[in-house]
């Protein structure tokens, strides 16, 4: 009897207890059956602004884990407010109001933000005083030094950057460890504007002293030495440091470089630097798998010894194995030939290629002299021979060429094998001349020119943009080998189209031609997560005269591109379409590589 009522009171307890949430539960139920709830900001803001304010903002960032009550996701909305006004205030909106409201009409509960930026606050002064009277006048900053500009925005991230800025035009001009402030920031609701004052102090100028080389143990010093863009007893400029950091980590011989002074100079001024390194493995064997579908599936395999005799000398010997390409080369490098703006590249290579247009049978040897004339300027002379059997239209002509190829290089692109901003221009010439044919003689021209421009911030969309034209002149378009004439089509060139696919016709084949035009515009947008997506169009057309025909209908190849970024270089993968195709066209064509297409 006793058991039967413990049984009864305990189901009884476990009901009440089962039941009694339930009132305070009504508001509960949309969370019970959701995984989140809808987030958004009303008003008229810019959307650069908008992404600020979805950043710091805990709804946006955490609106996939429910909140148990909704007076829990009242005062999470309620608790970004005060951070979502600091932001529009360090954006320039010092008179901004946010209210919000939550939303529990719909299937989903809403958070609605209800944003009213205000106007713009505008820098109206910038003022930069010092106590220093040791700095000559004509050395003093001036507000555009701190890249500030009265009449923009008040922005303070540009506002702190500033003090940066004032450190940097010190360091320039001989002062290796200045210090500034942002002394006052004085609001002016009534006018809207924004007065900035900043101070600073310099310690006396400053010249480059010894300059101490630890850690390297197979590079030689003086390949360090020859690379030191400054002399002792220069005036001291933190920009050459970094230019030093910059031509030692290029060669790929240091995985680390240190570069530090002293706060302050010796006694007689001098600045002795100190250059800390680690080397990197010297050796390195490098293998990859390619896809085109012109050109079928390959590999590559590469071995390379980056310092073969302390100064930096590069032997790198190279197979590449295609369905339509068979190659083997091998390239010795040697820096600081002559000259430290100087190196010599010598080169050998054989192999055979099978392409829409011809096969190929070659073997050749170079040399050329590459020559660094200053920062962003380079350009280098050389001589080659090459003996080659060419087969097009079913015939077979062998050549016995010398050369003498050279270039000139304008780059300022930011990288090299993922450039976001800078530009590119090329100009290479080449004359031949046929030692198994004396009378047979041309000269090559090709002028290339790309650029870049990210259009947001941190570089996550970029626009790119290129062309090209070549000119070939000397012979007529059939007397000139055929691997040397013009050809469109293909990864590098007008994708959409087979490889070497695109140029004049003899016999229903594709020669090749004597000038060429290319285009191409890509819109590369980086994601978060590495990967990144491109849309292109590529254009294009190669002419049987040295004279561009530009009054002949184009080829346009338009498509989407993946990319995959690492450290070293994003993988692309690229599927092009031909916009107007000819017969024998395919439908698409496949592309994986490594590094962006231009």
């Amino acid at each position: 009897m006793n058991a039967s009522v413990f049984s009864v009171r305990t189901i009884q307890v476990l009901i009440l207890m089962v039941l009694l949430p339930f009132s305070a539960a009504a508001n509960l139920l949309p969370f019970l059956y959701q995984d989140a709830y809808r987030v958004s900001i009303q008003g008229d803001v810019p959307p650069e602004i908008r992404n600020i304010l979805e950043a710091v903002s805990d709804t946006f960032s955490m609106k996939d884990r429910p909140v148990p009550t909704t007076e829990m996701l009242r005062r999470r909305a309620a608790n970004d407010i005060p951070d979502m006004t600091r932001a529009l205030r360090s954006e320039g909106f010092y008179n901004s109001r946010i209210t919000r409201e939550v939303n529990l009409e719909r299937s989903l509960p809403e958070v609605i933000f209800y944003v009213d930026t205000g106007p713009a606050y505008m820098i109206n002064d910038i003022i930069i005083t010092t106590e220093d009277t040791q700095i000559p006048l004509h050395a003093l900053p001036v507000a555009s030094d701190l890249r500030l500009t009265p009449g923009t925005r008040a922005r303070a991230p540009e506002i702190l950057q500033a003090k940066e800025h004032l450190k940097s035009f010190f360091r320039e001009r001989g002062y290796p460890s200045p210090r500034s402030d942002l002394q006052r920031t004085l609001v002016n609701h009534a006018e809207r504007t924004v007065n900035l004052h900043y101070t600073y102090a310099a310690e006396p100028q400053a010249f480059f002293g010894d300059t101490i080389i630890e850690g390297n143990e197979r590079v030689h010093s003086l390949y360090v030495e020859n690379r030191i863009p400054w002399r002792k007893g220069e005036l001291f400029q933190a920009s050459r440091l970094n230019r030093l950091r910059s031509q030692l980590m290029q060669d790929g011989l240091f995985a680390i470089v240190d570069i530090e002074h002293p706060a302050e100079p010796n006694e007689d001024l001098s600045l002795p630097v100190h250059v800390s390194l680690l080397e990197r493995s010297p050796r390195t064997i490098r293998t990859g798998l390619f896809y085109e579908t012109d050109t079928g599936a390959g590999t590559k395999l590469e071995w390379e010894h980056r310092n073969l005799r302390g100064m930096g000398e590069r032997l790198s010997t190279g197979l590449t194995v295609a369905e339509k390409q068979q190659r083997i080369s091998s390239e010795y490098r040697i820096p600081d030939f002559l000259d430290k703006r100087q190196s010599l590249t010598l080169t050998g290579w054989a192999g055979q290629e099978e392409s829409e247009a011809y096969e190929s049978e070659e073997g050749a040897v170079g040399a050329k002299l590459f020559r660094q004339l200053n920062h962003s300027w380079s350009g280098g002379i050389g001589v080659q021979y090459r003996v080659s059997s060419i087969t097009q239209l079913q015939e077979t002509q062998t050549y016995g060429l010398l050369s003498f190829p050279h270039e000139l290089t304008w780059d300022k692109r930011n990288d090299v094998l993922n450039p976001t901003r800078g530009f590119r221009m090329q100009i290479k010439g080449e004359p031949f001349w046929d030692s198994l044919d004396t009378g047979l003689w041309f000269y090559k021209l090709y002028g290339s020119l790309s650029g870049h421009l990210p259009l947001i911030g941190e570089d996550r969309l970029v626009l790119s943009a290129r062309g090209g034209v070549g000119s070939i002149i000397g012979e007529s378009n059939l007397n000139i080998p055929a691997d040397e004439r013009f050809y469109g089509g293909g990864g590098g060139s007008i994708r959409g189209y087979a490889y070497q696919s695109i140029g004049p016709e003899e016999k229903g084949e594709v020669v090749g031609g004597r000038s060429m035009v290319e285009t191409g515009l890509e819109l590369r947008w980086r994601m978060k997560n590495n990967l990144g997506l491109v849309a292109f169009l590529d254009g294009g057309q190669v002419f049987t005269q040295s004279q561009l025909q530009l009054e002949d209908e184009f080829h346009w190849g338009a498509g989407l591109g993946l990319r995959y970024y690492t450290d070293f270089a994003p993988f692309r993968l690229d599927v092009a379409f031909p916009l107007n195709s000819r017969p024998n066209d395919d439908a698409f064509q496949l592309y994986i590589s490594i590094g962006q297409a231009f």
